[in-house]
Parts: structure tokens; C-alpha cells; sequence
């Protein structure tokens, strides 16, 4: 999920989103984010969106059945809104359709206040006292993105939405490597890689400077 600014909205409030919102959404097990669009919902209960095109190829086609785990984020207004859900039920005829359950907990980031930097830092994470090596593929100075390839013969180190993790990374220009903890909001896997949405918590004063400096230097030579 989001990994900027967490905003709980309680159960039964009326999402922000309009019909025709243009969707991305992601299954479980899948790190490809899909396009599609909102055309209809019934509050408390169900969205209604288009199934993506994608959806009917592939891998991604076998996903489509009830309980389905899935991410959807849209923008509003200048905010990014995401949530996790389920799919209720795959409708094929006479429209390609998915019913899905309407969200409980809203998570947002505020696009004006927090730009998203993309870079190649390259960082190991602990996860249950099991440390592996990785990358961060796009930062915020409230959260990043960390991507984890399959070692040959090694699994992937198991690992939960809203679970604590660290990071260790070494910022360019910095010589000492600094210490990072987060909580992963969420999880996109594939046969060969994981990526991870972080969002960062408890981290030092200096730590917070190093990574503000970092993505105003990144947007200065982009």
C-alpha cells in the first residue's frame, strides 16, 4: 500500500472518488499495476470497475475468482488514494466487470507535498533477524520502494503487510551507512523478485536531513 502519509478512514465513510476515476490496481502475487476505470458503486458495499484488458492473458487471467487479494490507487485533487480489497465476484457477460469489496481503511499521500524521487540505491533490510541484499527503486522522505531478487537456491525471507523491517543503505556523498526502520504497507511478488512498499518511522533527525537532502539533489539533475 501507500507509504506516505497514512490517513485511517473509518469503516462505512464515503470514499473520495468519482465515477469514470481512472484506477490502477494490482493482484496479489503480481507486481504489474493495471489500468482500468470506476463506473459504478454501491456505498458501504461494492465498487464496480472494468476488468483490464490484461487481466484476460497470461498468469494474471488466473486471478480472477472470489477472495482475490488486491491494491487499487487512484488520484484525487492532487492526493493519491489507495486501499487494499478483495474481489467479490468476476462478471463476464453481458460486460466485462470485477465487484469489489468496498474499501475499510483509506491510505494517502498528498503528490504536492511529498514528490517521489526514482534512483538505484543499492541497501541490505533485516527481516526477523534474517538480513538480505537489495535495492531501493524510488524513495520519499517518508517512505520507498525496495526491490529483492531470488537468490539461486534460497527462498524468499517470509513477510507480512504492517510488518517491522530495517534497512541499511549508504547515501551517496555519505560515508557511514545509516540505519533506516520502516513498516511494509505493501508486498509485490513475482517468481524471481519482491518488492516492497516501506514506510519509514522512528528514524533520527540526521537520518530524516540525509534523506531530504538526497531527493532535493536528485531533483536538482533530473
Amino acid at each position: 500500500m501507500g507509504v506516505e502519509d497514512i490517513d485511517y478512514v473509518t469503516a462505512g465513510k464515503r470514499i473520495f472518488i468519482e465515477l469514470g476515476t481512472q484506477l490502477q490496481i494490482e493482484f496479489e502475487g503480481v507486481a504489474a499495476r493495471l489500468k482500468t476505470t470506476l463506473v459504478g458503486m454501491e456505498p458501504d458495499e461494492y465498487l464496480i470497475i472494468k476488468t483490464p484488458r490484461a487481466t484476460l492473458f497470461g498468469g494474471i487471467k488466473s486471478k480472477l475468482f472470489r477472495g482475490s487479494q488486491i491494491v487499487v490507487r487512484y488520484l484525487y485533487k492532487g492526493t493519491v488514494f489507495g486501499f487494499q480489497s478483495k474481489l467479490l465476484e468476476p462478471i463476464f457477460t453481458p460486460k466485462q466487470l470485477l465487484l469489489v469489496e468496498y474499501p475499510k481503511i483509506i491510505e494517502h499521500y498528498d503528490l504536492r507535498s511529498h514528490e517521489r524521487i526514482d534512483c538505484f540505491l543499492p541497501a541490505n533490510i533485516k527481516i526477523k533477524d534474517k538480513e538480505r541484499q537489495g535495492t531501493i527503486l524510488d524513495i520519499t522522505e517518508k517512505g520507498c520502494r525496495y526491490l529483492i531478487k531470488a537468490l539461486k537456491g534460497e527462498k524468499f525471507p517470509s513477510v507480512q503487510v504492517d510488518e517491522q523491517i530495517t534497512l541499511m543503505c549508504q547515501f551517496p556523498g555519505i560515508e557511514d551507512e545509516h540505519v533506516v526502520s520502516g513498516k511494509v504497507r505493501n508486498i509485490g511478488r513475482e517468481e524471481q523478485e519482491t518488492v516492497l512498499g516501506i514506510e519509514f518511522h522512528e528514524i533520527t533527525p540526521e537520518v530524516q536531513k540525509i534523506i531530504a537532502h538526497y531527493i532535493s539533489t536528485a531533483k536538482e539533475f533530473s
